[in-house]
């Protein structure tokens, strides 16, 4: 998810500090950015709250990446 890894970066924030947020590993925020999984329903919702972004417009993004 491009869009997650720009937002990431912009707040200044590593893999490991934002996944420590989230309540997860880093490598399973390695693989939500890269688009092998999507995040569960309560990662999203995390997502959405820490970066005030609909966690629907990060999905949606994955999704057309897929296709």
């Amino acid at each position: 998810m491009v869009k997650l890894i720009y937002l990431r970066q912009t707040k200044g924030f590593t893999q490991e500090q934002l996944a420590k947020i989230l309540k997860i590993s880093p490598g399973h925020l390695s693989n939500i950015e890269s688009g092998r999984r999507n995040p569960s329903w309560e990662v999203a919702q995390r997502l959405e709250q820490f970066f005030g972004i609909p966690a629907s417009e990060l999905l949606a993004e994955s999704k057309q990446h897929q296709q």
